[in-house]
């Protein structure tokens, strides 16, 4: 007996569309990143925080660090719940958890309270935020391999401006307001942003099947669904077979070498700008905003401009270049004498720092494939940002109160980068030859990943 039934309608927001007007997702995503990219503005918070409590440069930055190193592992554990749950219950979480650790911020009276707050709250809810409206939510929904990079990059794109956005605007309100109301206002700002973006993210619905040139069509009876290119290809990797993988291990290695001088940077960077001559730079408060804004910037810019460079000559060729950009701009910082130089060696920081974060994924897809990449990539963040984030912040302010001067924060940095460098030199596929083959006793592909 054949029976016929009306096509399925497709999900709404607002009487709008979401399968025809699928780019809303990416731009979600960018929302995201935007309000989560203000983490990296933290340094605006130094001297407040140092003014009232007393604390030495190396306590002081622990938060920071903390916040990177949940970030990257949350990231990488909600990927296994994006996967199983979908998008929503782990981007409310993470969403709820990002809102009250800045109200939290406000209340604190000690380093650990604030390591707690603005550390292991707003990092552990960066990552399930992150991981639920970035990459897996836009590879889903754009399979096609023209435009999932652009659709991926424009949902990342808001991590390199936020800091941009949240430098200068943090900055009048701890001058109007002091710090506390400040972390309130953001908490707030968050909670009212997030919750709205929440009602919209989702996965493509059930009864929907993806059609090159026509683009997500309802399911009809004679259709033969098969499975999302994004989901399912015999030659990518599962997570248990790049975890076994020497790559994965020397993607993040990496990663953590050139990302550590970045995020000492950012941590560092508005104090140094702001520090009287000779150990710092001798700028106003907001003069110090305005090399964070350059560097934030930057950042934004360098994702989409680096993703579109590795197009031309490969990830590896991209990758270097990335780093020793990242050790110019580094070398620059450690002997600025005034803003311009700062401001150049904040801008080569921030582009080639931006450049990170997209290429490694690049890399890792071109490595294993897209099929599992959120988890995989999850990883290789975690082990790069994560304890990059971890060590950089914290080893920098060491360095910092020990030396009373911050050359040679910067100048670590740099010869840690150069060594990201020789190594991806070194070690790295050459373009074309990345993929790695699974071994025969793998296939067919494990659906667990």
């Amino acid at each position: 007996m054949n029976s016929t039934h009306p096509p399925l309608p497709p999900p709404r927001w607002l009487g709008i569309d979401l399968v025809r007007n699928r780019w809303i997702f990416p731009v979600c995503g960018a929302l995201m990143t935007t309000l989560g990219g203000a983490a990296y503005a933290f340094s605006v918070f130094i001297k407040p925080l140092e003014a009232e409590f007393g604390w030495a440069r190396a306590d002081t930055v622990m938060a920071f660090s903390a916040c990177m190193l949940f970030f990257g592992l949350f990231m990488w554990a909600g990927g296994y719940f994006v996967d199983k749950f979908g998008p929503r219950i782990p981007f409310i979480i993470g969403g709820v958890l990002m809102a009250v650790s800045q109200i939290l911020s406000s209340q604190i009276h000690s380093v650990w309270g604030l390591v707690l707050t603005y550390g292991v709250m707003l990092g552990a809810g960066l990552g399930l935020a992150y991981t639920s409206s970035t990459i897996a939510l836009s590879a889903r929904w754009f399979p096609e391999k023209e435009k999932r990079g652009l659709a991926i990059g424009t949902s990342v794109f808001g991590f390199g401006i936020g800091a941009l956005i949240a430098a200068p605007l943090w900055t009048a309100g701890i001058e109007a307001f002091g710090w506390r109301s400040t972390y309130v206002i953001t908490g707030v700002i968050f909670l009212v942003v997030l919750s709205i973006l929440a009602t919209i993210i989702r996965f493509p619905p059930d009864g929907y099947q993806f059609a090159e040139g026509k683009g997500w069509q309802p399911a009809t009876e004679n259709d033969l669904l098969t499975e999302s290119k994004v989901t399912s290809n015999p030659t990518d990797f599962s997570f248990g077979e790049s975890f076994r993988n020497k790559f994965s291990w020397l993607t993040g290695l990496l990663f953590f070498l050139c990302i550590f001088g970045g995020l000492t940077t950012l941590s560092q960077l508005a104090p140094y700008a702001a520090d009287s001559l000779p150990k710092g730079i001798g700028l106003t408060a907001a003069g110090a905003a305005t090399v964070i804004m350059a560097l934030s910037l930057f950042n934004g810019l360098g994702r989409p401009a680096w993703g579109a460079i590795s197009g031309k000559i490969g990830p590896k060729r991209a990758l270097i270049g990335s780093q020793l950009a990242m050790v110019l701009g580094l070398i620059i910082l450690a002997f600025a004498m005034d803003r311009t130089s700062v401001t150049a060696g904040a801008i080569l920081v921030g582009f080639a720092f931006g450049g990170q974060l997209a290429l490694n994924p690049v890399m890792a897809t071109a490595l294993f494939g897209a099929s599992y990449i959120a988890r995989i990539y999850g990883f290789i963040f975690f082990l790069g940002f994560g304890l990059g984030g971890l060590l950089g912040p914290r080893v920098g302010g060491m360095i910092h109160d020990a030396t009373q001067g911050y050359e040679w924060v910067f100048m670590t940095s740099a010869a840690l980068s150069l060594v990201s460098a020789v190594l991806s030199a070194f070690f790295f596929p050459p373009w074309g030859k990345e993929k790695q083959v699974r071994s025969s006793s793998s296939l067919p592909p494990a659906a667990n990943g």
